[in-house]
């Protein structure tokens, strides 16, 4: 690592327009901008850190040596900076921990004492201390804490995945460390386009940890609102900033919260006002939106019961509040002027955009008819009409001087002070008519803000604004300089760039193209992370609500999508949403006993009654999971998106439900998970690792042996006196036992046969038991993939506990393990009998269970998790008719589970390709490695007995075609 981080030096020394001897007088030499919010000053910190932002290299990994000494001067100009006279950091800083807490004041007190050292020195030793060992810290704090991995590995249902051969990777969000998965960022998609087409970086999670839906506007789509959902309450954050890096950490914003619990409040129906709000342009359009609201509606069921109201309400902190959106008939303007009900002294404006005419302050001033409009401006950001002054002769000018100086001023607030109250206005709007509208006029954007009433000059207080609207700060027209107006971007050009909305579910692309595109002109690209094509192929698949195909020939998931017109012209990418991915991203956080239960099946290499358990507790985890609820499947033929509000659904039976379906494809690489997004998926996970699928297959653990590990390190040839020990007819391996002994071993012998008895009924009752619920779900119409999990673990479970030997015969017997306590014979409950039982309830009767089984109706072919307990039931099938039994036994066996079998194979998985596929005998393999030597039975066996029976059923299905025809 030293030798690389000196290569690294030498390529920046290199890069470097002069190289200082040390920090020190590297500080000496900066000239830092006087505008640091300058974009056409290559010195200004904005300017710097937007070449840093935008060309670290994260398409190829790697980080010009010229971006890497930028980023060192924009540490030395914070550095000086922190150096300023006022700026007394150690009086907010000092009181955390520095060993603890990284901020401004421990990273500059580390340069500090290298004031003196050499530059190469110094960088080296912020590469190393600063860069390398501090991300290593965090990464390996992020493993203990939050079991999640930083940049080459992750967490992906339950398997450690490889995400990039090389190169360093971004952490993950912030928001989904502190808790918060399910989110959906709703962005202007004009905006969106613009950005997907060079003016921003390619978003590395968007489609796969968060959605992104593009909404519209009469002009531009602007509101800065945070919605937060949660189980006990909600929250709302309203204010000025984009969710952009200069939003979030550079400019100068001003926001407020509101925040409510469950119960009815003035709080809860403006949270529950803003949720209306933004349903507007969330919509139901796109599958993983509606999951994502549904998933957000059933743990939440207070905000399906709250009343939303923008009207004026008095709050819990004794102040009044309202939230004013735009989607109505009256403009935020109006409104606000409205809720103001005595006289105005003084009306004070921050905004950093207005309209030319200063038409919307003209509106309000003549509405409030206050004393003196005040203005704040900063001369150095040259976007106020000074010749619209003259419109408004009460307005006075006032200089920002060194108010918050360096941020730009990006907040908008309007202050109506009265004599009894501050009437505040902050949001989204600027102080344009676009935005707030004036009299009948609505205005053209979209736009959020938050009404407060105030105790007086609170808000001036907070804001710290008394010294900048002092008489000495005034400032003429005179003396500001002619707006300097941005180009307006071609929003339209923008609109017609745009190729629609993508959505993959494993290897189906589902596009709903925009009203102005004509699908039969252009074909589809996908592309990967970096925006580089993915070669590959798809065919379409019928659909009467939107366009649907299938990929192949690639593994690989997309990440954008364009569109390659007749003409040879390309659209704007889009974002692809990859449906599966999502799902498995949105959960919860993890509460202590989550942890535990699932620290439980870390700890565990053996299917066995706990795993029950555990599926009971995360069950109860699952929103509504005692609540009945109509079971859903593929949607009717018929019904649009064109309602909002609900879906519709047809219930299916299971044989509907297959004769519908899409069949499966060989790309056995594209998983498809209908557990995702729900902790139970973590169970299917470990059935799986234990059988070692996935590249994750553990050694068949034959410590489960005891009977071998009591003497695992007597190797039989040891004794004091081998040679009189012959002569006395000593046998080696047997010990002289005295009578204590042998009644101790008695004993213990009797505990081990109590101990497998009551493990015995255990199993037997847990059999009888899910065979009850299977029955009662069936019956009100609830079997679902839960279910079908369950079924599955519980198989596994009597697998691992069964054995080929036979209670009734008290002559030598097989080895087997202390859990192994269910006999191939001789016993009502041996596991041929326990297996066959359960899985009749399933599979036999006259209204077999599986003919109740209801899919969501995300699921056009039968997921992968369904297919692996499928083929469980196969192998159990075959382990009971090829078991190490009397011929009698087996014969029996055989009658009586020949036709479920038969049955069972033609229902589930009703083609030949499909019995045979390569997931079924993935896990037929896995099975035998497992249990099959355990239970007597060769591996051979199963497998020619599973083909043999499949071969046999289709042959018999072509011979009745053919005595019918």
């Amino acid at each position: 690592m030293e030798r690389l981080i000196g290569l690294c030096v030498d390529e920046i020394r290199d890069a470097a327009e002069a190289w200082p001897a040390d920090w020190e007088s590297f500080l000496e030499d900066l000239s830092p901008a006087a505008n640091a919010y300058a974009a056409d000053d290559p010195e200004a910190e904005w300017f710097l850190s937007r070449d840093i932002v935008r060309g670290a290299g994260r398409k190829e990994k790697f980080c010009p040596p010229e971006l890497a000494w930028k980023a060192i001067k924009l540490l030395a100009i914070i550095h000086e900076h922190s150096q300023e006279g006022d700026r007394d950091i150690a009086a907010e800083l000092s009181h955390f921990n520095p060993d603890a807490f990284r901020s401004l004041l421990s990273e500059t007190s580390f340069l500090d004492r290298n004031l003196n050292a050499p530059s190469a020195d110094i960088i080296a030793n912020i590469i190393e201390e600063r860069v390398i060992r501090r991300h290593m810290w965090v990464a390996l704090r992020k493993f203990r804490y939050q079991r999640d991995y930083t940049f080459l590995i992750e967490m992906d249902e339950g398997r450690i995945r490889l995400r990039e051969k090389d190169g360093p990777l971004f952490t993950n969000p912030r928001l989904r460390g502190a808790g918060c998965r399910n989110n959906i960022v709703i962005p202007d998609s004009r905006m969106l386009t613009h950005a997907l087409t060079g003016a921003s970086t390619l978003p590395d999670h968007a489609g796969k940890l968060y959605t992104v839906k593009g909404a519209t506007a009469r002009q531009v789509f602007h509101p800065k609102l945070f919605l937060q959902i949660g189980r006990k309450g909600g929250r709302i954050i309203v204010g000025s900033a984009n969710i952009t890096s200069s939003g979030l950490a550079g400019n100068l914003e001003l926001v407020d919260t509101i925040s409510c619990g469950e119960e009815d409040s003035a709080d809860q129906r403006m949270v529950a006002a803003a949720w209306q709000y933004l349903a507007r342009f969330v919509g139901h359009d796109q599958e993983a939106l509606r999951g994502q609201q549904d998933w957000m509606l059933a743990r939440a069921p207070w905000l399906r019961q709250a009343v939303a109201s923008t009207e004026k309400m008095g709050l819990a902190d004794q102040t009044e509040a309202a939230l004013l959106t735009t989607g109505i008939e009256t403009g935020i303007g109006q409104r606000f002027a409205g809720l103001i009900d005595e006289p105005v002294t003084r009306l004070i404006v921050v905004s950093p955009y207005w309209d030319m005419g200063l038409t919307a302050l003209s509106y309000l001033n003549g509405r409030l008819s206050p004393e003196e409009v005040s203005v704040v401006i900063d001369p150095v950001v040259v976007q106020f009409p000074k010749d619209a002054v003259s419109a408004l002769s009460n307005m006075k000018l006032y200089r920002r001087n060194r108010y918050r100086e360096g941020r730009f001023i990006h907040a908008k607030t309007i202050i109506a002070q009265t004599q009894n109250a501050d009437h505040v206005l902050l949001g989204s709007a600027n102080c344009t008519l676009a935005a707030l509208g004036r009299g009948d006029y609505v205005g053209k954007n979209e736009e959020v803000c938050l009404y407060r009433r105030l105790p007086p000059d609170t808000i001036i207080h907070a804001l710290e604004l008394a010294d900048v609207l002092d008489e000495e700060q005034t400032i003429e027209p005179a003396e500001i300089d002619e707006p300097e107006l941005d180009d307006d971007l071609p929003l339209e050009e923008l609109a017609e760039k745009a190729p629609g909305q993508f959505e993959v579910r494993v290897d189906v692309l589902v596009w709903r193209p925009t009203s102005l595109i004509d699908p039969a002109a252009c074909t589809i690209e996908l592309l990967d992370q970096n925006g580089s094509v993915i070669p590959c192929a798809w065919s379409p698949l019928h659909s009467e609500h939107s366009l649907r195909f299938q990929i192949s020939g690639t593994d690989v998931r997309p990440s954008f999508a364009c569109l390659v017109f007749t003409d040879g012209h390309r659209s704007a990418p889009a974002i692809v949403t990859l449906i599966g991915r999502l799902s498995a991203a949105i959960r919860e956080a993890r509460s202590r006993k989550t942890e535990n239960a699932l620290r439980g099946l870390d700890e565990e290499t053996e299917a066995g009654l706990m795993l029950m358990e555990v599926l009971d507790f995360l069950e109860q985890l699952e929103p509504d999971a005692d609540k009945d609820k109509a079971p859903i499947s593929i949607p009717k033929a018929g019904h649009g998106d064109n309602d909002a509000s609900a879906a519709h659904y047809e219930v299916l039976s299971y044989e509907q439900f297959i004769a519908r379906r899409r069949p499966r494809t060989a790309q056995a690489n594209l998983t498809h998970n209908s557990l995702a997004g729900s902790e139970v998926t973590l169970v299917r996970g470990f059935l799986n690792r234990i059988l070692g699928i996935d590249g994750q297959r553990d050694e068949i653990d034959e410590s489960d042996n005891d009977y071998l590990m009591s003497d695992a390190f007597n190797l039989d040839d040891e004794t004091d006196n081998a040679e009189a020990a012959i002569a006395a007819g000593v046998d080696f391996g047997k010990e002289e036992k005295t009578l204590e002994e042998e009644e101790r071993e008695e004993a213990a012998r009797k505990c081990k046969a109590a101990q497998r008895k009551a493990t015995k009924d255990q199993l037997v009752s847990a059999a009888l038991k899910l065979g009850q619920r299977i029955m009662d779900r069936q019956e009100t119409g609830q079997l679902d993939n839960h279910d079908i999990l369950r079924l599955r673990a519980l198989l596994m479970i009597i697998a691992a506990a069964s054995w080929k030997g036979s209670e009734a015969n008290k002559g030598n017997q097989p080895p087997r393990s202390s859990i192994q306590v269910l006999p191939a014979e001789g016993d009502k409950d041996s596991w041929p009998f326990v297996m066959g039982r359960l899985i009749f309830v399933v599979f036999g009767g006259k209204d077999p269970a599986i003919r109740q089984l209801y899919l969501s109706n995300e699921h056009d072919q039968i997921p992968d998790d369904i297919v692996e307990c499928w083929a469980t039931c196969y192998w159990c099938f075959q382990a009971c008719m090829q078991a190490s039994i009397s011929e009698i036994e087996k014969t029996r066996i055989t009658k009586h589970l020949g036709p479920i079998a038969s049955y069972a194979y033609t229902m589930t998985l009703p083609t030949k390709a499909e019995l045979l596929s390569d997931n079924i005998t993935t896990i037929l393999d896995s099975m035998n490695a497992r249990y099959a030597e355990k239970l007597g039975i060769e591996p051979d066996a199963i497998e020619n007995g599973h083909r043999s029976f499949v071969e046999d059923l289709f042959a018999l299905g072509q011979a009745a075609t053919q005595s019918t025809s």
